[in-house]
């Protein structure tokens, strides 16, 4: 009895056996598809490594010895000579319908003004002042106190004509005399220029440059 017994559990025991790895197997083949499956999926959709060698290859350029011995020969590129400038010295303290003359005229001829310090307390106040004199009118107007000592200018207005190096001053922080001519009053540009043109001969071609400007702006 007891051997039929040894059977009998040795035989469940081999029919549990059987099942427990027949339920391994299948688990480890549902896990061998699916990871098949994803396999072939990352493979549709996955991009091609580009072909390097199918990429242009760089040139190879050797330097010519004579070549590059011509090119420092050729001359240096000049660059263009400075344009004079011309420049209204002005302030506050002028009349109004003057200041405005000077604003109109300058539009056209590029003058640029130039103020000896502040009207007011504050910077702002200076720039609101500047502002409502400018208006629409396109003008550069800068503060600028060394200018007047540069080009000698106690009075104004003052127009003055400058050489691009008239900014290398003498020791008294004045600048070249021969560099710049001024013309102190408070007259029209056009009447300015027409003097400086009769009256200074090395300035008179700066001067009917800028002259040209205003007589084009009245046409």
């Amino acid at each position: 009895m007891s051997n039929v017994m040894s059977r009998i559990t040795l035989a469940c025991a081999l029919v549990l056996l059987v099942q427990q790895a027949s339920a391994e197997t299948e688990l480890e083949r549902s896990s061998r598809i699916l990871g098949e499956i994803n396999e072939r999926v990352v493979d549709q959709y996955r991009v091609p490594a580009p072909d390097l060698s199918a990429l242009p290859q760089p040139a190879t350029v050797t330097a010519n010895p004579a070549d590059l011995a011509r090119q420092f020969r050729q001359p240096p590129i000049q660059a263009k000579p400075a344009t004079p400038e011309m420049m209204i010295f002005v302030s506050f303290s002028m009349p109004r319908e003057s200041l405005r003359r000077i604003v109109e005229q300058s539009e056209t001829t590029g003058a640029r003004l130039i103020f000896r310090g502040f009207a007011g307390d504050k910077m702002t106040d200076m720039a609101a002042r500047i502002g409502a004199l400018l208006g629409k009118h396109r003008v550069e107007a800068v503060i600028h106190p060394p200018a007047f000592t540069q080009f000698k200018v106690d009075q104004v207005p003052a127009l003055v004509l400058a050489q691009s190096d008239a900014g290398n001053q003498l020791d008294s922080g004045c600048a070249q005399p021969d560099r710049y001519v001024k013309v102190t009053g408070d007259v029209s540009q056009d009447y300015a220029l027409e003097y400086i043109e009769r009256m200074s001969p090395q300035w008179a071609a700066i001067a009917r440059l800028f002259g040209d400007k205003i007589k084009e702006g009245q046409q």
